[in-house]
């Protein structure tokens, strides 16, 4: 190996270093007969130096070792410890491995950097490897097979493809000491199978001539053969040439051929058949002939010739050679049987007879063809048949008509004959019923499929024509013309349209024999026609609204008669910023929407005058706030509103959905605003309303319906109630609430303030007064009320002011007779602001008047009224009279106490105290009202008189 190889090699093994980053591993063989040292070292990475793995090892001829370290990349020290000289080489891993040779390892002598990269493997050998040449390696059966690998160094191998034609193989070969060995070898046939097999046919008189094209890799060929019929093959040949001549034969069947190729490894398929023939005695053919006619008359006689050759081996002569019909509807056809030929036609030669044949009798199409007979019997092929049109007289069995029935003028009818049968001229005569004959005009017909001419409908119509007539004339070029059939076809005239029009929104009397009417502004329509059409009521019309200058109206390309039809104004005619009650005018005109129909000009006219209704306008509508309420609203046409453009119109209120008028309708101002004034709240609180604005057409115009604009529905707004009043001072305790309804209804509900604090129930309450107690006594506060209808509140209210008195009089708390029935004892109210109060009884009205005593220091206070001692027992009344200073409110007060005088009942005759049981003891205080008890005997109950506090 050159020095620029190891170059390169140890610039590859410096890559493969370059990107290692695992450990090394790498094998030492010793190949040679001496004895080695070796150590092996390897690095960390690119940075680090080499580093010996492991102690120096002794390898012995024919052993090896492999040594592992970490890192990238590695390298061996090699000491050579036998008598013989030894070389170092490391081994790649290519295919076929290369040797890098360290040069020559003397006895005793030692080597270092023996460089492996990244784990290539080394050895010491006594020589180099000895290399296999360039030269070729074959294999298989008899080897075919054969390739030529390139030199490879000892020990490598070579993938082998076989080059040899005629086959497909592989193989490996591997290099030992300068010599191929072939293993895993594979030699199979590819051969194809032969094309172009060709063999005469007829061309030889005793001999078959088979030749095919070469297959390429073919040793030789096998050809078999076998009558045409027959089901087994005949090996025939197997030469080694593409080609085989096959002679002294003598039958003269027809044979098949079919070929192979075929070498030491096997066949090809089977060729196509191939099919040949040795020259026969009576070879006849046909070659041609002349004079048959394509069409001829029924019983017409002519002449016609043909030529035959003859291509066997065998001489036509003495009159029993010759032709005859061919097949049974030939034989006596045309009339003619069999026609001997002249002379002596040999092998090659060519003869033409004459042959005379009479026309059948039957119209129809018969084939002319003859055949090749030799003493009565038939041989060959046949001549070539000719197909010959007999036909008759000229005839036809009737006249045909695309249509049975026009109203078209300018249209045109095609005439054509039914069943023609031999006709080469064909005409129609044709002429209109009213004036006859007279103005008959002849149209020559032309064949397609069939005889037919177009012919001008306007070329026979009089003003009142109902009829036109056809006649048929046929001829040919053996038959003389003549008249064969008649038709006709019927002229339907259309009546002249007449048409009802409805008007569908109003109407009005233009004059001027012009019918009025109104358009609606939102799509054009004004009327409705109904065209009546008579009995051809199943076609379309046409109707047109044009006017002076130009179309008004949509046009009805194809409508309906008897059947109700929109007329509309065009877009242009109806704009926004046409003015209201715009005059049109123009005509309808109603004519056939079918071009045909319409060809007899048919058309009815009416003049009209459309007055265009106002545009589509916006209403819009608000209730005020006050008793009672009103509803201001305008009409206008996006935000404007110009009665020059939009016209008069009149306002009013009703009720939604039923539209009950609430208000009636009233002249708008010029703005287009309105007002519904004095409205009953009570009645329409709850009510949906709408604003309407309802055009005011010109004088004479009546609409259908009166065109209306509607607002979108809307209630009045929340009234708060109409007075409010709060009591100043005048209640003792609250305040008392009360206002006027805006309305009486179960559903209004009321939400009470005081001063900025909601003090009604939550979602409000109903009726018309509240009792308030206010927190603090002598305060001023404001109270207002607010109307809840739903979830919607007033946006007014009703307020005024209210408070409780800073003081009050005392009150009689309660009064009752004591135990004993001695006294009246009472307790009263008292307020700390009360300067003071004075207390006098009246015993049962008597002139008697007592002070008494109020005593006590609390928020209650308490009297005694003593009873006199000899007061009956029965009924009596106490009238307490309370007179207190600094109150204005109820600064008096007499209260009734009525009470039962019965000393009787509470006279003890036996009355023991008992404590725990037992007799109680003077002095003993009781604690417990469950240790203390009375015994009584006699009386009716004892009372005890309650600490006055």
């Amino acid at each position: 190996m050159t020095p620029k190889i190891i170059k390169v090699f140890i610039l590859a093994m410096l890559a493969m270093y370059a990107f290692s980053v695992h450990a090394v591993t790498s094998t030492f063989y010793n190949k040679s007969q001496s004895r080695v040292s070796v150590r092996f070292y390897s690095r960390a990475n690119q940075s680090t130096g080499m580093v010996q793995q492991g102690s120096e090892v002794l390898l012995n001829a024919g052993s090896s070792r492999t040594f592992s370290g970490p890192g990238d990349a590695g390298e061996f020290y090699v000491r050579n410890d036998g008598i013989s000289t030894v070389s170092v080489y490391v081994v790649t891993d290519s295919n076929p491995p290369d040797y890098i040779g360290y040069g020559d390892l003397y006895s005793g002598n030692g080597v270092y950097s023996v460089f492996i990269g990244g784990g290539a493997s080394a050895e010491a050998r006594d020589s180099a490897p000895v290399e296999c040449s360039a030269t070729p390696v074959r294999w298989g059966t008899g080897n075919f097979c054969s390739a030529t690998p390139v030199t490879t160094a000892n020990g490598g191998i070579a993938n082998l493809t076989n080059s040899s034609a005629g086959a497909t193989g592989s193989a490996v070969a591997t290099c030992s000491a300068g010599t191929w060995t072939v293993s895993s070898a594979s030699c199979t046939v590819s051969l194809v199978a032969p094309i172009g097999l060709f063999a005469t046919d007829a061309a030889n008189t005793n001999s078959i001539n088979i030749t095919w094209g070469a297959s390429q890799g073919a040793t030789s060929y096998r050809l078999q053969s076998r009558k045409v019929g027959s089901a087994t093959w005949t090996d025939l040949a197997t030469p080694s040439t593409a080609s085989y001549n096959w002679t002294g034969l003598s039958d003269e069947s027809i044979f098949e051929f079919q070929v192979r190729a075929e070498n030491s490894l096997g066949s090809s398929p089977w060729s196509a058949v191939e099919t040949g023939s040795i020259r026969p005695k009576l070879a006849p053919t046909f070659v041609s002939q002349t004079g048959i006619p394509p069409k001829i008359g029924t019983g017409q006689a002519f002449t016609y010739t043909q030529t035959w050759k003859n291509n066997g081996s065998e001489t036509w002569t003495g009159g029993t050679y010759g032709t005859g019909p061919y097949g049974p509807a030939n034989t006596s056809v045309w009339g003619a049987g069999f026609t001997a030929f002249t002379g002596s036609i040999a092998t090659g030669a060519s003869t033409t007879t004459t042959i005379s044949a009479v026309a059948p009798t039957v119209p129809g199409t018969y084939p002319i063809q003859r055949i090749f007979w030799k003493s009565g019997s038939a041989y060959g092929v046949a001549s070539s048949p000719v197909n010959v049109e007999v036909v008759g007289p000229p005839t036809c069995s009737g006249i045909a008509t695309n249509i049975a029935t026009t109203y078209n003028v300018n249209g045109t009818v095609t005439v054509t004959l039914q069943g023609p049968s031999s006709v080469d001229t064909a005409t129609i005569k044709a002429w209109g019923e009213a004036n006859g004959q007279d103005d008959a005009k002849d149209y020559a017909m032309s064949f397609g499929s069939n005889w037919s001419v177009t012919i001008p409908v306007s070329a026979h119509l009089s003003p009142d024509e109902t009829k036109i007539n056809f006649e048929a004339r046929v001829g040919n070029s053996l038959f003389a013309a003549a008249p064969c059939a008649t038709g006709s076809l019927a002229f339907l005239q259309l009546p002249v349209p007449t048409f009802k029009l409805t008007p569908t929104m109003g109407s009005y009397d233009p004059g001027s024999l012009r019918s009025g009417f109104v358009a609606d502004r939102a799509n054009g329509a004004f009327a409705t026609i109904n065209v009546a059409l008579g009995n051809v009521s199943d076609l379309k019309v046409k109707v047109e609204l044009s006017g002076s200058a130009d179309e008004i109206g949509v046009s009805v390309p194809a409508g309906s008669s008897g059947v109700e039809i929109p007329l509309r104004l065009l877009s242009s005619k109806i704009g926004s910023d046409v003015p209201a009650w715009t005059a049109v005018s123009g005509n309808i005109r109603v004519t056939y929407a079918d071009q045909e129909a319409a060809s007899q000009l048919k058309v009815a006219t009416q003049p009209i005058e459309v007055l265009v209704a106002p545009s589509a306008m916006q209403v819009a509508a608000q209730g005020t706030l006050g008793l009672p309420p009103s509803v201001n609203a305008r009409v206008s046409k996006d935000g404007a509103f110009e009665p020059s453009l939009h016209g008069a119109f009149q306002g009013g209120l009703l009720t939604h959905p039923d539209k009950q008028l609430v208000k009636p309708l009233a002249e708008t101002t010029g703005n287009g605003e309105w007002s519904a004034n004095d409205l009953d709240y009570s009645q329409l609180f709850k009510t949906q309303l709408v604003a309407v604005a309802r055009a005011t057409p010109p004088i004479g115009v009546v609409l259908l319906q009166p065109l209306e604009f509607y607002s979108a529905p809307f209630t009045l707004p929340v009234q708060a109630p109409a007075a409010l009043s709060a009591t100043d001072g005048t209640r003792e305790d609250d305040v008392k609430v009360t206002w006027t309804p805006p309305a009486v209804d179960s559903s209004i509900r009321y939400r009470v303030f005081r001063d900025q604090t909601e003090i009604s129930p939550a979602g409000g309450m109903t009726g018309a007064e509240f009792i308030d107690v206010p927190p603090s006594r002598g305060q001023v506060f404001t109270y207002r009320v607010k109307t809840l209808i739903g979830s919607a509140l007033s946006a007014g209210e009703a307020a005024d002011t209210g408070f409780v008195p800073t003081c009050r009089a005392p009150r009689l708390i309660g009064a009752s007779l004591n135990a004993d029935m001695t006294r009246i004892n009472g307790l009263l109210e008292r307020w700390q602001c009360l300067e003071s109060a004075q207390a006098k009884g009246l015993l049962d009205l008597s002139p008697e008047v007592y002070d008494l005593a109020i005593t006590g220091a609390g928020d209650y206070r308490s009297f005694s009224f003593p009873l006199p001692d000899g007061l009956a027992d029965g009924a009596h009344v106490l009238n307490l009279n309370l007179n207190s200073t600094g109150v204005s409110l109820f600064s008096q007060r007499t209260y009734e106490i009525p009470f039962l005088l019965n000393r009787a009942s509470i006279a003890i005759k036996s009355l023991t105290i008992l404590y725990d049981g037992r007799f109680a003891l003077p002095g003993l205080e009781a604690n417990s009202v469950g240790r203390f008890g009375i015994k009584m005997d006699g009386g009716t109950g004892i009372g005890f008189a309650e600490e006055m506090k």
